[in-house]
């Protein structure tokens, strides 16, 4: 399997402005991109510990997609730290880059048919990607794929009032309800209609509750969207569903 690490999508030799690439080997063309955006609270993660499940997609699909796996900026306890936007600011650009520009066999990839898949931290700048007007790419994005994601951040704050150490390093609480996709997906908009969605959440996260997928999955079809799923089964833990066969087929059976 052909793998491409450390590719620039921003050319200012920051390691968190980089993404990797996986394809399957012996591809002809036309393969769809999931793009996996990790998680880890918008202040840890890295690319570098997605290879089992970037591996684990393609070889699922039996070589019908590749995956980029991207890096962005992270928030520290410092005071000149990135804080929102900066961190769906980089993955916007990441996903640009992968829709527009050059980069190993992109001649193997439909440019039109990019899912993107986050999870936790990830499955919220998915999300609130895709819902926000900052996206000028967002016909070629096909579906969104949310995993043990944060949709609603007041909401997580009123279950779990603890995170609220991580979110405010990352948040100021007067973005609470703009930086949260659950509260901005009452607004559609007409270039998005076509976007599917399907909210997974294993029953045995004990980080995430079911009950905040469902929340947000309600809201997608209150909204209006026309293709809105919503899983909730044992797969394991918030982390270690992941690498769980069971997750890759649902993914990769999501992917048309």
């Amino acid at each position: 399997m052909p793998i491409y690490k450390d590719v620039a999508y921003i050319a200012d030799d920051n390691p968190r402005h980089t993404l990797d690439i996986y394809v399957p080997d012996q591809a002809s063309g036309n393969l769809p991109l999931v793009i996996f955006i990790h998680g880890g609270s918008w202040r840890t993660g890295d690319k570098s510990e997605c290879t089992v499940l970037a591996q684990g997609l393609v070889s699922q699909s039996q070589g019908k997609l590749a995956v980029a796996v991207i890096n962005y900026g992270l928030s520290q306890r410092t005071p000149d730290s990135i804080r929102h936007p900066a961190h769906l600011h980089d993955t916007i650009k990441a996903v640009q880059f992968l829709v527009s520009s050059d980069y190993p066999d992109n001649h193997l990839i439909n440019r039109n048919n990019i899912y993107l898949l986050g999870h936790s931290a990830g499955a919220h700048l998915a999300s609130l990607m895709v819902l926000s007007e900052q996206l000028d790419c967002r016909a070629s994005i096909r579906g969104v794929l949310g995993v043990g994601g944060i949709y609603d951040i007041p909401g997580l704050l009123e279950l779990y009032p603890d995170y609220a150490d991580f979110i405010d390093m990352a948040f100021d609480p007067a973005q609470y309800q703009e930086a949260s996709p659950q509260h901005i997906a009452k607004c559609r908009y007409a270039d998005a209609e076509h976007i599917r969605f399907l909210i997974i959440n294993s029953a045995g996260d004990s980080l995430i509750a079911a009950t905040h997928a469902a929340s947000f999955a309600s809201q997608l079809i209150r909204t209006g969207y026309n293709d809105v799923g919503l899983v909730v089964r044992d797969m394991g833990s918030h982390f270690g569903m992941l690498d769980n066969e069971e997750f890759w087929k649902l993914a990769t059976n999501f992917v048309q």
